[in-house]
């Protein structure tokens, strides 16, 4: 399509000779036209007064034919009578929609419409690459979030597995303190002045929690060495508080247990059995209080783990730094398909047949269907085909020629 604008001065509506034509043949055309479709319609409603008052006959039906007939050759006859105006009003028109579509961004090949396609081509763009960063600082949170959480959960790891160690030699140390007698009293009074009250420097500690899938390996190497590097004194300083305090504990209370020993020597046999029973329950009461202090400490470092293990997700999203948003063209992105195989429409029809055909009327549907339904007749009147359903029936059209 040219882009150029036809001047007005040129322009087919300010023509005197088609100025003249409608000024003069337009009111006359039309004039002629209204007597000829009065008598037509006249000639017409008295044979129509003739079938409701007397019915169909054969006479009748032959001059309702010829009727008929000249009704065509009138249409024809103003057709012909009216066209030049009309023709020139369809000039005038279109001479209209031409200077409307040089400049409508939706006529293709206009200036306005192409630079509306070089906007859809930036805005595209411009939207992919916003994607593109979008996606590219969704994957470093990810990461960050993830380095944080093993981090925590590492130390987590850790520390339960040093609990565990403790947990293991305070029950030696209590099973140790069980097996006092006056025989071995100076043996395991040795043994628990020379016991070992720090951590063992062959203790490793092996992490069992799951590599993040976004980690490297050396990603979590690093995290596990430093972790370790970090915990490894505060789990001596642990370890040493627990295990020497306990041991000195029982140390302290060795001596009145050898008393208690003696005079169960000495006893009677209802008297050992009191005195045993007495024994056995002071130290139960004892070992339950180290465990219930042992199980409080263990609940409130997992407290505190678990808050350290979300302080460190939430600094995880805040760590990113605000990029500012740079321009982007105002856009409204809509969804078209696209067919690669025609076997594809089955698909969109049975779609639009589920969601919306099936809730149309017949009549709705005819006229939808129109091009469909109408092929389906051609085929049955040429070829003899018919669709089968029972929810249709073909009917024969009878028309007079």
């Amino acid at each position: 399509m040219s882009n150029q604008i036809v001047p007005v001065a040129d322009a087919v509506i300010v023509s005197q000779q088609n100025i003249t034509t409608i000024a003069q043949e337009g009111p006359k055309s039309y004039t002629e036209n209204v007597q000829s479709c009065q008598k037509c319609t006249e000639a017409g409603q008295r044979l129509l007064d003739e079938i409701k008052k007397h019915g169909m006959s054969d006479e009748l039906d032959q001059r309702i034919a010829v009727h008929i007939e000249r009704a065509r050759k009138t249409v024809k006859v103003m057709n012909e009578r009216r066209a030049p105006v009309t023709k020139l009003f369809d000039m005038v028109r279109a001479e209209y929609t031409a200077l409307e579509n040089n400049i409508n961004p939706t006529t293709k090949g206009t200036i306005p419409y192409e630079l509306q396609q070089y906007r859809n081509e930036y805005a595209a763009r411009k939207r992919q690459e916003e994607e593109r960063r979008r996606q590219a600082e969704l994957a470093e949170q990810e990461h960050l979030k993830a380095k944080e959480t093993f981090r925590a959960s590492v130390s987590e790891d850790f520390w339960r597995q040093a609990n565990e160690l403790i947990t293991r030699e305070i029950n030696l140390l209590s099973d140790l303190n069980a097996s006092v007698t006056l025989e071995n009293y100076a043996a395991v009074s040795d043994t628990l002045i020379g016991y070992c009250v720090t951590l063992p420097p062959e203790w490793q500690p092996i992490s069992n929690v799951r590599r993040p899938y976004n980690l490297s390996p050396d990603e979590v190497k690093a995290i596990l060495t430093e972790e370790l590097a970090e915990l490894r004194p505060k789990c001596e300083e642990r370890f040493r508080f627990e295990i020497e305090g306990y041991r000195n504990e029982i140390l302290d209370r060795l001596p009145s247990k050898k008393i208690e020993l003696e005079r169960m020597a000495q006893a009677d046999i209802a008297e050992k059995e009191r005195l045993a029973a007495q024994i056995a329950a002071r130290e139960a009461e004892a070992a339950a209080a180290k465990e219930r202090d042992r199980l409080k400490a263990e609940a409130e470092a997992r407290q505190k783990a678990e808050l350290d293990k979300a302080n460190a997700e939430m600094a995880g999203l805040f760590s990113m730094a605000k990029t500012e948003l740079a321009y982007t063209p105002k856009t409204k992105v809509a969804k078209r398909l696209h067919i690669n195989d025609p076997q594809a429409f089955l698909a969109i029809v049975s779609m639009w047949w589920q969601r919306e055909g099936c809730k149309m009327t017949v009549e709705e549907l005819s006229k939808t269907l129109k091009k469909q339904i109408t092929f389906c007749e051609k085929l049955a009147n040429k070829e003899n085909v018919f669709v089968e359903s029972p929810g249709l029936e073909y009917i024969d059209e009878v028309k007079a020629q």
